[in-house]
């Protein structure tokens, strides 16, 4: 993927399970690198490619025990999309800035 070549990436948000964080329309500023440093953890905001090849924005919610998968979901509870776990290798990046 591109974008992980490159430290830092935009996104602009559509839908509204992120709201009232991040709203639909808005841009989200990812830094692509930050893992590269550190691990992913509870409350992180990322960006990841699904299973289906789309790119989604949802809150890590919860860690597997091998730190190799993650529960993400987005904060507006009553509009996200219900998702399976993540692995490492789709995220992209985290969420440092939205605009």
């Amino acid at each position: 993927m591109f974008s992980r070549i490159l430290p830092f990436s935009v996104h602009i948000i559509r839908g509204h399970s992120m709201q009232p964080h991040i709203k639909e329309g808005e841009r989200v500023f990812v830094s692509n690198w930050t893992y590269a440093f550190s691990q992913p953890k509870v409350g992180d905001v990322i960006v990841f490619c699904g299973s289906d090849n789309k790119t989604y924005v949802k809150r890590i919610i919860a860690v597997a025990a091998d730190k190799k998968s993650f529960f993400v979901e987005g904060d507006n509870r009553s509009d996200s999309k219900k998702l399976p776990p993540i692995s490492r290798k789709a995220i992209i990046g985290k969420v440092v800035a939205s605009y």
